[in-house]
């Protein structure tokens, strides 16, 4: 499945007579170049197939199934919906007789030739219970996988769907509002509305170019930030390796312990300034009296 979601179809494996079971008389020749497909030979194992020929049959089949928008170039929508699963339990088969593993390995050596004929068939029909529920819970698991294929698929487009609505680009045009009538290129409401959707645009051209000198600014400043850091530590450093040379001075010439000169300090790590905040000033009406 990760290598499917990489895979796009193409019109010729989604046909679903692309892969077919070789007939029995598949030796004879086609009547026309026409109809020529891609035979599978029945007598290969299915385990030795690449992963490309694996997506090539499962494409296929899903093809020839209603499913196939899951697999075909249609979109999905809200109204697209797949087959609820289906919640299967074990059937109600015959189990096999699980005693006899507690049997230990020397309580057939005292049997008679019958008593061991006997056991044989008992063990016999036990291992026809077992491969029957096996084969039945083979087949519920295989029933499950192709439930988690489907729903795996239908995801994936999904997936795919609200990826183009996401990422769909925004309609650059001009729509200025016509109020349902038409209007004349040289009306002066026209022209005003035109003038008002350009001094937008030209706003949200100047606001994208602010934006990106603003980030342009902080990356600068936050550079700058990170170079002072670094000059802070290595002086720090310098000083605290002088302050250990002139303590051992000191110790040698005999000066206590108490009187030693205290370890610098490391400054702290400057901060990008924060950002000033402006409120904008309301100014009050004022009222004045008339001279006389």
């Amino acid at each position: 499945m990760a290598a499917f979601h990489h895979y796009t179809p193409t019109a010729f494996d989604l046909d679903p007579e692309t892969h077919t079971a070789a007939a029995a008389d598949s030796a004879s020749a086609p009547s026309t170049p026409a109809n020529l497909r891609r035979v599978r030979d029945p007598n290969i194992d299915p385990q030795l197939y690449t992963p490309s020929k694996r997506m090539r049959m499962m494409t296929s089949a899903v093809a020839g199934t209603s499913g196939s928008f899951l697999v075909g170039p249609s979109k999905v929508t809200s109204q697209t919906t797949i087959p609820a699963p289906v919640l299967e339990g074990p059937p109600a088969l015959a189990a096999p007789n699980w005693d006899h593993l507690g049997e230990p390995d020397d309580a057939m050596e005292d049997l008679t030739r019958e008593q061991l004929l006997e056991y044989a068939v008992r063990m016999r029909g036990d291992l026809r219970n077992s491969q029957q529920q096996i084969r039945a819970r083979d087949g519920i698991i295989e029933s499950a996988h192709a439930t988690i294929v489907v729903q795996n698929l239908f995801v994936e487009k999904q997936s795919r769907a609200l990826h183009s609505k996401e990422t769909k680009k925004k309609n650059k045009r001009e729509t200025l509002p016509m109020d349902g009538f038409g209007r004349h290129l040289t009306a002066p409401e026209f022209i005003a509305a035109k003038e008002e959707a350009e001094r937008l645009r030209d706003e949200e051209i100047a606001d994208k170019a602010k934006r990106a000198d603003d980030r342009e600014a902080a990356k600068a400043a936050k550079e700058q930030l990170k170079e002072e850091w670094e000059q802070i530590k290595a002086d720090h450093a310098k000083a605290v390796e002088l302050w250990e040379e002139e303590c051992a001075r000191l110790k040698d010439e005999g000066v206590s312990k108490k009187n030693l000169p205290k370890k610098p300090k490391r400054a702290r790590k400057p901060k990008a300034p924060a950002k000033a905040t402006t409120e904008d000033e309301t100014d009050g009406d004022q009222t004045g009296s008339d001279d006389d």
